[in-house]
């Protein structure tokens, strides 16, 4: 006659949930893996300065502005006043979806 050890399933199941929640923060890792198939690559990705992405997306330190506001752009804020963006987010902002900012205010 087979028995089952309550405790031992107890301690599976266990185990089993965090390796999924492993798994769950690993797919990120796992996906750009993939996308690598064997190609080595340097990130290049640094903090700029909101003049730097204004000149790489073609538009007035202002837009930048406008951007954040709009939450296009995520920025990060160095000596707790100076914004710097990530150049990887700069650059796929116009790959994401196409932005206009529109002013509420017309007169």
């Amino acid at each position: 006659m087979n028995t089952l050890d309550l405790d031992a399933l107890q301690k599976f199941t266990s185990q089993a949930q965090k390796l999924q929640t492993i798994a769950a923060e690993l797919q990120p890792f796992l996906k750009l893996v993939k996308e690598l198939d064997g190609k080595t690559i340097v990130s290049e990705d640094r903090l700029i300065r909101a003049g730097e992405a204004a000149q790489i997306l073609g538009v007035g330190k202002s837009t930048i502005g406008e951007f954040v506001k709009a939450r296009l752009l995520t920025p990060f804020y160095v000596n707790s006043d100076q914004k710097r963006f990530w150049l990887s987010e700069v650059k796929a902002l116009p790959r994401k979806k196409p932005w206009k900012i529109r002013s509420d205010s017309r007169d």
